[in-house]
């Protein structure tokens, strides 16, 4: 099974799925998004995230062409971007339809 890497167990879009890494998904659909194109309201669910002091802090987003990456985890959705690269956005088109192992954090559990 593939696995895909978060930085913080704790984000908002985490939260409100009830869920919290480690745990799995399946990829529905890999998009492309230009930094340009993209929405406060959709970078903002997209990078938020809280402390383990419970401030909500936003992971720094940098580059001009994104990967989104929708998936479903018991009937609910989420989504995560990934800076373009060819390389990752073959590998992640190639997995459309693939379960995931979605770990967070230092420990990858």
């Amino acid at each position: 099974m593939k696995t895909i890497r978060f930085s913080h167990r704790d984000y908002d879009k985490f939260l409100r799925i009830e869920k919290r890494p480690p745990f799995t998904a399946r990829l529905l659909q890999v998009f492309l998004l230009q930094r340009e194109d993209m929405t406060d309201a959709f970078r903002e669910y997209d990078t938020k995230y809280y402390t383990e002091k419970g401030d909500a802090e936003y992971y720094p987003l940098e580059g001009r062409l994104w990967i989104v990456l929708l998936f479903e985890t018991d009937g609910l959705l989420f989504t995560t971007m990934r800076r373009a690269t060819t390389p990752k956005l073959q590998y992640y088109q190639s997995a459309q339809g693939e379960e995931f192992r979605i770990v967070a954090g230092g420990l990858y559990a």
